[in-house]
Parts: structure tokens; sequence; C-alpha cells
């Protein structure tokens, strides 16, 4: 792994970025910090005791740190003021527009495919986000072995740690959730930053909120957040969702206080067991809790919903997942916050 984090030092080392804006008034920060930390003792559960066994000296210490953490963001740069953003529903026009990227050769289309690349890609000393879509075609064009979710966890992890190591002065954004940020194509997104993409496919919002320490460590200045499909898809209750919800909206604000959160819409499906008014019904609770976490809110509906409110067929490969134009619609918001 030494190699490893020597190389990713070499590629953030390339693309040198302005570093904070000396300008910005950051005294509001000490309060909000303050504020934060208080949201957050109220709404993340402590770990559970079992038994006569005490909370440990070690979560103590991690205690302390994380309320020194924040009440030090009085003399760093603060976050930006949250913001609700709602997107066009021209974004199709923009999008059918654009020139799609060009990939030269195979990329992969299974979830073993992708896993290959990606561990390839780790162990050559990169991210997947770096490289061309066909690279390391070899190792993963006959992949066929289903990585588990805890295998998922691990490699997300890795290329996580890896970031946390070599990103230098760079830039970072990263994208957390299901199947839908695991598919978004890297080839579409600008190379003025790295990309670290946490999606899992099938995750839920129970599974995204036990795995969110994997990129504790790095330092992102905008984090993306969708969450949600799959647990309407696997029956899931409203409360349910949202408490989960609610307490991922906590821990990124703990362990990312200055970075900018933005908290995606669930999309519309085409799917008759998860009806669009329940779906719109949702995303305005979502909404009040973004802003409750003084998160940022993208509404992605007037781009993706057609006008019954169901998913537009052109975005979709089944009703659920998006397809290659879904993903340049996707990416249009994505880079417009």
């Amino acid at each position: 792994m030494s190699d490893l984090l020597m190389l990713m030092a070499q590629l953030a080392a390339t693309e040198p970025l302005s570093g904070p804006n000396p300008d910005v008034d950051i005294a509001p920060m000490a309060k909000a910090a303050v504020n934060a930390a208080s949201q957050i003792e109220q709404s993340v559960p402590l770990p559970t005791i079992q038994g006569d066994m005490a909370l440990t000296p070690e979560f103590s210490r991690e205690v302390a740190a994380r309320r020194q953490k924040l009440l030090h963001l009085q003399n760093t740069a603060r976050r930006p003021e949250p913001t609700a953003f709602a997107t066009t529903p021209h974004a199709l026009e923009v999008a059918l527009r654009q020139p799609a990227p060009v990939v030269a050769g195979p990329k992969p289309i299974s979830g073993p495919q992708l896993f290959e690349q990606r561990w390839a890609a780790l162990q050559s000393g990169s991210l997947y986000t770096r490289i061309s879509p066909e690279s390391f075609h070899g190792q993963w064009a006959h992949a066929t072995y289903q990585p588990t979710y805890g295998e998922w966890q691990g490699l997300l992890k890795q290329e996580a740690d890896a970031i946390a190591s070599g990103q230098g002065t760079n830039r970072l954004t990263v994208v957390v959730g299901d199947s839908l940020s695991m598919w978004l194509p890297p080839e579409m997104l600008p190379r003025d930053r790295f990309w670290l993409n946490q999606g899992i496919s099938g995750d839920t919002t129970g599974g995204i909120l036990q795995r969110l320490s994997a990129f504790a460590n790095t330092n992102p200045d905008t984090i993306h957040l969708m969450a949600g499909v799959n647990d309407l898809k696997n029956g899931a209750s409203d409360r349910e969702i949202l408490t989960n919800l609610n307490q991922i909206m906590a821990k990124l604000r703990q362990q990312h206080p200055t970075a900018r959160v933005v908290v995606h819409s669930i999309l519309p499906t085409r799917w008759e067991n998860i009806p669009s008014q329940r779906i719109r019904t949702l995303n305005t609770q979502i909404a009040q809790l973004t802003d409750y976490h003084q998160l940022d809110y993208l509404d992605l509906h007037p781009s993706f919903s057609n006008e019954t409110g169901n998913l537009r067929q052109e975005l979709t490969t089944d009703g659920l997942h998006l397809n290659r134009l879904g993903y340049q619609v996707w990416q249009l918001a994505l880079l417009a916050v």
C-alpha cells in the first residue's frame, strides 16, 4: 500500500488548485460549530453498551477530539451557506445538445467487472475515476465472481484511504449512494478535481449510515448524497428512511464540517409498487431535514419526471436505473451545484 499512496501523492501534485479564500468571513462559524455539535449529540445515538461494559477511554478521547475540531472552525474557512437547488425541466434538451463523451473501447457492464477494474486501478496506484473506461481490460473482461457487500466496503475504504493520503491541495468531490451512484460514468466527470465514488449497488440508507466512516479521513469540498430508493423497493417505511437520513446528515456534518453536503431528492421511478406521490411526499420531508441540518438540497424531479410524475422513459433502462442519457442529465445537476 505504501507504493500506492506514494503514487497517489504524485498524481495529486500534478493538478494544484487554489486554496481557501482568505477574505471569507469566518467569525460566524464559531456559533455554527457549537450548534452542529449540539445537533450531533442529540441525533446520533451513542454506541451500545453491553452488560456492565463502560465506554472506553478511546471513545472519550474521540468525543473530545470531535468537539475540539468543531470549535476550531472559528479559525478556519467556513462552509458555504446552505442552498436549495431545483433542476430545470429543460435539462433533457440541454443534455441532447451536448456531445456524449467518446469511449474508445469496452468498459465494465457488470458488478464483477467494475469491481475488478477498480481493484486493478488501486493496485496500479490510481483510482478508476482517473483512468480511461477500457483500462485493465484483460483483468476484468471475464470477471464473473460477485463480490459480497463486505468486499465492496473494503474496496471503497481502500480507495478513500488512498485519496486521504494522496489528495494534496486538489479539490475532492465524494458521491455517496447506491447503484445509481456506483454506475455514474467517470468519463463524464471533469478533471479539475478528484472524484471519490462511494456507491454500492443495492445499498439502503441503513447500510450507508454504517459505512460513512470509510471516507471520514478525506477532505472533500463537496459531498453528494442520494439514498432511499432501495429502502422503498424493499418495503421500508417512510419513518425508517427519514430516521436513517437524519443520522446520515448529522454524521456528515460531524465528519466534514467545512464541506458542502448536497442531499439529492430520491428520483422518481416507473415501478407501480413505488408510487410517485409517495416519493414526492418523502422528498418534501427530506428537504426539511436538510434545512434542519443546514445542508444543501437538490430537487431532481423537474429534470427526471414526466407529466404524471414518473421517471421519464427516455432516461432509464428498467424504470429505476439510469441509462447514459439519464446520467448526462444528472451530471448537469451535479456540476451546477
